[in-house]
This record gives structure tokens, C-alpha cells and sequence, in this order.
């Protein structure tokens, strides 16, 4: 293979990466804002429940 057509190969590849990749970052962020919204109006702001407490955790009184 010729010199130029690797570099013309590899100007291509590097030019397609870039254009796929050109709003990766604002896409995740947008969906990780629409996540927290929907979480918000599923469970609301108030409604954050606190981890049950096993029978083990609760001190028990012992008669002497």
C-alpha cells in the first residue's frame, strides 16, 4: 500500500471519529438531567426512604 493512501486511510478515520463523537458528552448529560427529573417526580423530594433496620440492629434489654 502507498504511503499516501494510508495517510488519506487514517485522515479519514480520524475525520468519521470526530463527527460521531461531536456531541457524546451533551447527550449523556442531557439524559442523566432527564433521569434525575423523572426520579424526582417518581419519589418526590420528601420521600426519601430510610433503610429498614434488621432485628439484629435494635438493642434489646436484658433482666438481671
Amino acid at each position: 500500500m502507498k504511503p499516501l493512501h494510508v495517510l488519506l486511510i487514517t485522515l479519514l478515520a480520524a475525520a468519521s471519529t470526530g463527527a460521531l463523537a461531536e456531541d457524546g458528552s451533551d447527550r449523556s448529560r442531557q439524559n442523566l438531567s432527564q433521569f434525575r427529573q423523572q426520579q424526582l417526580q417518581i419519589h418526590g423530594i420528601g420521600n426519601v426512604s430510610r433503610p429498614a433496620t434488621a432485628v439484629s440492629d435494635t438493642p434489646v434489654s436484658k433482666a438481671v
